[in-house]
């Protein structure tokens, strides 16, 4: 039986921001973009060794690049990737700049040093996060991500302060022309204290993003959108 080896707690990596992320099997450190450090449960150096030979990868984002030591990279636009009979002692994932706010990509991980990985991750997955802000009087967006490989999307939309904003959601197939989403032409207004608005679909669009503006000029409010994006198998 081989070592397997994760994070300390096995939880998924959250709040990535996009760019490089360093994978060191060796020392047992995970390092993101922005130069912060998580560790791993264990590392090869601890069992003299210096390599692992099977891998499982998931990120939140499909169009994120799995470079596995210095030979292969893996490019395939899926949220999974998994690596059996291939040695290495590191491996690197690029994340690409698709998500507003940008730290709020996921990483799961889990190596080993069997040529064939005992855990079976599920494609059964999600990303739930959330995030929060105070409005302005320009349409601005909270919330961009990129939604490629997932089965659906539900984002909600809740006022916390006392005035009324506007929201606001949109499509996109190539991240740049925007059409606005059924339901939500020209905005929803969502009264304060409390008022929300619940998004959900099943059309596998390419991206999603949320934009929300004071309803009255200067009379601003604090808002969360609470979002999950699911992969059904």
């Amino acid at each position: 039986m081989g070592v397997l080896l994760n994070t300390v707690d096995g939880e998924i990596i959250k709040d990535v921001p996009s760019g490089d992320m360093q994978f060191d099997l060796v020392a047992g450190t995970i390092t993101d973009s922005a130069g912060t450090q998580t560790l791993m449960n264990t590392n090869l150096n601890y069992y003299n060794l210096t390599q692992a030979n099977s891998l499982i990868v998931w990120c939140s984002d499909a169009d994120a690049v799995v470079h596995v030591g210095n030979a292969l990279s893996l490019a395939d636009h899926a949220l999974l990737h998994n690596i059996n009979q291939y040695a290495y002692s590191n491996f690197r994932v690029t994340i690409p700049d698709n998500s507003t706010p940008d730290a709020s990509n996921q990483v799961a991980f889990t190596a080993s040093t069997d040529i064939w990985n005992g855990y079976m991750m599920s494609n059964y997955s999600h990303q739930r996060d959330q995030t929060s802000h105070t409005s302005t009087n320009t349409a601005t967006t909270y919330l961009s991500k990129h939604v490629g490989g997932y089965n659906s999307y539900y984002i909600t939309t809740t006022n916390t302060g006392s005035n009324s904003i506007d929201l606001l959601i949109e499509f996109s197939e190539d991240g740049v022309t925007w059409f606005t989403e059924s339901g939500y032409s020209p905005v929803v207004a969502i009264a304060g204290s409390g008022g929300f608005n619940a998004y959900a679909s099943t059309n596998m669009h390419h991206f999603i993003r949320c934009k929300v503006n004071s309803t009255g000029s200067g009379s601003h409010s604090a808002f969360t959108i609470f979002y999950n994006f699911v992969v059904n198998g």
